[in-house]
């Protein structure tokens, strides 16, 4: 997995942590809340510049290999040696499929959200404030929610 999705995961899964906790462990991680939205729109900028981030990974890369002749051997099982049968010319890197992306920024938003929900049923945040910082991470209030 990509270091973009790894670290969003981990900042999901400390919210998800905060949202279930004891309330006096939410408190404590409200405190920080500013500091915790920037980590997520970090994470969210960082998810969405990766298209542009992986296309001039791949093509400094394609560059470099045709400039500098660069060949790589496949390691053949059969002769435990270099594979005669591949060309030598290095393989491209693998893209992350979109679904994964887009799965790893939905789980991060919506881990934000409730966090955030949270510290509005807790009255750390009244319901300006708690728009406010939703509209901060891309995510919008569903009505039924605030009735809980």
């Amino acid at each position: 997995m990509i270091y973009t999705i790894e670290k969003a995961k981990l900042i999901s899964e400390q919210l998800r942590r905060f949202t279930t906790g004891y309330a006096h462990h939410v408190v404590g991680q409200f405190a920080n809340v500013d500091f915790w939205l920037h980590e997520v729109q970090e994470a969210i900028n960082t998810i969405d510049a990766y298209n542009k981030r992986f296309n001039n990974m791949r093509d400094e890369q394609k560059r470099w290999v045709d400039s500098h002749g660069t060949v790589v051997y496949d390691y053949c099982p059969f002769c435990g040696g270099k594979c005669e049968l591949a060309d030598g010319y290095p393989s491209p890197p693998t893209r992350t499929s979109n679904n994964e992306i887009m799965a790893g920024r939905k789980e991060l938003v919506d881990s934000t959200y409730f966090f955030l929900l949270r510290c509005y049923r807790m009255r750390l945040l009244n319901k300006n404030t708690l728009e406010t910082k939703c509209k901060e991470i891309g995510a919008s209030i569903d009505p039924s929610d605030l009735e809980k």
